[in-house]
C-alpha cells in the first residue's frame, strides 16, 4: 500500500501543475470548476474502455514498434475523442463558449488519461524490485520512471487538438464541422505517435526538443485565440473603444459568464485554483483505486 499511494501521488504530482497552468490558461476568464473536475475525472476512466479495447488486439502486434507508433494512438486518441465528445455535449453552453474553452478541457481529460498511465508504468515497473527487497534496485528503478514520465505528452496532444475541434465547433460550417474533428483527431494521433517514435528511438534530447516544440505551438494558438477572444474584446467594446460587436454571442452572456472576472481579467490569487486541488488530494486515491483494480480484472479476463 505504501508503493501504490507514493506512485498515486508523485505520478500526479506534475499532472496537477498540467491542470493549474491550463486552468490558468485564458487570462480574461476561468473555466467552472465542475467542467474542470468531471473532465478530469472521464480522462482518468478513459483508461477502462482503452484497455477494453487492446483485448482485442493481439499481444504479438503490441510488441512491436508499430504497436507504439500506430496501434495505441489510435486507440487511446479515438477512445479519448469519444468521451471527450460525449462530455463536451454534456457540458455544453456556457461551459464551452470560444475554441480555447474545447483546447482547456480536452488537455485536461489527456491529464487524467495520462495521470493513471503514469501510475501503471511507475508501479508495475518498480513493483518487483519492491517486493524482493532491493532498496538499492528499487530506488534506480522508481526514479528513472518517475523522470521518464514526466514527459508532458497526453496533456499537449489533446490540448492541441482541442483548438482545432473548437475551431470547428464554434466558428466551423455547419456542414463542415466534422471535417475539423477530423483534422483534431488527426492531430492528436499524429502526434502521439511521433512521441511514442522519438520516446522509442529518438533518445532523451531530441524528446524533450518534441516536447517543446508541442508546447510553443500550444502557446502560439493560445496567444491568437485570446486575441480573438469575446472576454478579451468586451471591456473595450464597453468603454466604446472600439465600434460593431462582430462576435456571434450576445455581449451580456460574456459578461455574466462563470469564470470571468471585470474588467477582464480575473484574480491571480492561487486560491481559485484551491478547491480543483483540495478535491484531487481527497478523491485521487478512490478514483485511481477503483480504476487500478478494473485494470486488474480486465487483465485476468474479466469483461464487463
Amino acid at each position: 500500500m505504501q508503493l501504490f499511494l507514493r506512485s498515486a501521488y508523485l505520478s500526479s504530482l506534475l499532472s496537477v501543475i498540467y491542470i493549474a497552468l491550463l486552468y490558468r490558461c485564458h487570462p480574461s476568464r476561468r473555466l467552472p470548476m465542475p467542467a474542470v473536475l468531471s473532465t478530469f475525472v472521464v480522462g482518468m476512466l478513459s483508461v477502462v474502455p482503452a484497455v477494453l479495447l487492446y483485448r482485442f488486439i493481439p499481444s504479438s502486434a503490441m510488441d512491436h514498434l508499430l504497436g507504439a507508433v500506430v496501434i495505441a494512438p489510435l486507440v487511446e486518441e479515438a477512445v479519448k475523442l469519444g468521451l471527450f465528445a460525449l462530455t463536451a455535449r454534456r457540458l455544453g453552453y456556457p461551459n464551452l463558449i470560444e475554441p480555447i474553452d474545447y483546447a482547456i478541457l480536452f488537455g485536461i481529460l489527456g491529464v487524467g488519461f495520462g495521470i493513471y498511465e503514469d501510475f501503471w508504468y511507475i508501479f508495475g515497473t518498480s513493483y518487483p524490485s519492491w517486493i524482493s527487497g532491493d532498496d538499492g534496485r528499487f530506488l534506480e528503478v522508481f526514479r528513472w520512471m518517475l523522470y521518464a514520465r514526466s514527459f508532458p505528452g497526453h496533456v499537449l496532444f489533446n490540448g492541441l487538438a482541442g483548438f482545432a475541434i473548437g475551431w470547428g465547433l464554434i466558428e466551423g460550417q455547419p456542414g463542415r464541422r466534422w471535417r475539423w474533428v477530423a483534422g483534431g483527431f488527426a492531430i492528436a494521433v499524429g502526434c502521439h505517435a511521433l512521441f511514442n517514435l522519438v520516446a522509442s528511438r529518438g533518445g532523451t534530447l531530441l524528446l524533450w526538443s518534441l516536447v517543446l516544440l508541442y508546447g510553443g505551438a500550444f502557446l502560439v494558438l493560445r496567444r491568437r485565440m485570446t486575441e480573438r477572444s469575446p472576454f478579451t474584446a468586451l471591456p473595450t467594446f464597453i468603454q466604446g473603444k472600439t465600434g460593431e460587436w462582430t462576435y456571434s454571442i450576445n455581449p451580456v452572456d460574456v459578461l455574466f459568464a462563470d469564470g470571468f472576472g471585470w474588467p477582464g481579467r480575473t484574480s491571480r490569487s492561487f486560491l481559485s485554483f484551491y478547491p480543483l486541488a483540495l478535491s484531487l488530494v481527497i478523491l485521487f486515491p478512490v478514483f485511481m483505486s477503483c480504476v487500478y483494480f478494473l485494470h486488474r480484472l480486465m487483465l485476468l479476463g474479466w469483461r464487463p
